[in-house]
């Protein structure tokens, strides 16, 4: 993931790292729950 652009300032910045915490998060679930499904 590659973010482009400008941070204006400390707020900005917190939110791009929380929303790309959580997209790291999700791909992480993702596949857990798909090496689940085939372990079954």
């Amino acid at each position: 993931m590659f973010i482009v652009g400008q941070v204006n300032n400390q707020e900005e910045l917190n939110e791009i790292t929380f929303i790309a915490k959580l997209f790291v998060v999700g791909q992480r679930a993702r596949e857990l729950a798909n090496e689940t499904k085939k372990n079954k």
